[in-house]
């Protein structure tokens, strides 16, 4: 360990955590390795072969132990692997095992995609005793097991590696975004304006690593919160809520006018009553006083002067952003700092 840790290859996490440090060259030269080896390989059953194989197959793509789900099933669907960040979560790739297979057939594939579409996977492998496919949803590509070069390798690596899946989920996400935005600004009933704007807000905060919403449109005995986020802190660290605590209302406004100071104290009071010190407005067109110091804005301000209450304003303009490709999480520590130091 003290060889690994002077040469840079077992490396340290903030939280202590020791992470072995692996190049992409050494995991295109393992998975080769492991694909290649399968033609050769003898295995009485499917089940010998599934426990041989995708161990090692699932870690030379960067995937960990618990993110790899044996007989995976939704409703009638059951599907021999998946990878997945969590037990009931959407998989990344749907794994189907055809070792008495000699050669995949048409049958096999078209397998492989009604259990992408049943459990909604962007990706799909069958392995075969000779061959394993790759299916993104529209191509698929085949790869003999034998023959499987290192530019082979190193393209399934590009394509179904652990790493890929944060890409995956980012573009997801904004093509989530951009949806909404739509239907915020095409909403014409009070109902759709309101509706559309919590499921923007909603997907926002769920988005984000450590955070969830809790509650929705919940009624209290005094008034109605449109949202409450709660901070859990297992998987990522966000100073703000380290600092200002678990939970964080929000509040939607889809209005086709700013927002102006009667709403902006209301919502205060709903902080001050559940003793949150942290609120996000989701205002389409602003608040009031935005440039001028006045209105909404000022009560803003003097809250936070009075007692330290950070209430942060997103327009509909910011979550464009968002869209754009600015971090959401650090959009929301730079609105804090503005609040902070009167920027």
């Amino acid at each position: 360990m003290e060889k690994m840790i002077a040469d840079g290859r077992a490396v340290l996490t903030p939280k202590g955590q020791v992470r072995l440090k692996r190049y992409l060259s050494e995991s295109a030269g393992e998975l080769q390795r492991i694909l290649r080896e399968i033609p050769a390989s003898a295995h009485a059953t499917e089940l010998d072969f599934t426990r041989s194989i995708i161990p090692q197959l699932v870690s030379a793509l960067g995937y960990a132990e618990s993110e790899t789900l044996y007989e995976y099933s939704v409703g009638a669907m059951r599907a021999d692997v998946v990878l997945a960040p969590a037990v009931g979560a959407r998989p990344w790739i749907v794994i189907e095992i055809k070792s008495s297979s000699l050669r995949l057939n048409e049958h096999s594939l078209r397998q492989l995609r009604t259990y992408m579409s049943a459990l909604g996977s962007p990706l799909g492998m069958t392995i075969g005793r000779s061959q394993l496919a790759v299916d993104d949803g529209e191509t698929v590509g085949l790869f003999d097991l034998a023959n499987l070069s290192g530019a082979d390798a190193s393209e399934l690596l590009g394509r179904l590696g652990r790493w890929t899946q944060s890409e995956h989920e980012i573009k997801q996400g904004r093509a989530d975004i951009a949806d909404l935005i739509v239907q915020v600004e095409t909403a014409t009933t009070n109902q759709d304006k309101g509706r559309s704007l919590e499921e923007l807000a909603t997907l926002l905060f769920t988005n984000a690593p450590s955070l969830h919403c809790k509650y929705r449109n919940l009624i209290t005995r005094s008034s109605e919160i449109d949202l409450v986020v709660e901070y859990r802190g297992s998987k990522f660290d966000i100073p703000l809520f380290e600092e200002l605590g678990r939970y964080c209302l929000i509040e939607c406004k889809n209005w086709s006018s700013p927002v102006g100071v009667a709403p902006v104290r209301d919502f205060l009071g709903k902080l001050r009553k559940a003793k949150t010190q942290l609120g996000i407005l989701f205002a389409k067109n602003g608040i009031t006083g935005e440039g001028t110091g006045l209105d909404a804005l000022r009560e803003i301000q003097s809250a936070y002067d009075r007692d330290g209450t950070f209430l942060l304003v997103f327009s509909l303009a910011d979550v464009k952003q968002i869209e754009s490709g600015t971090d959401f999480i650090a959009l929301l520590d730079q609105k804090s700092d503005s609040l902070r130091f009167d920027l």
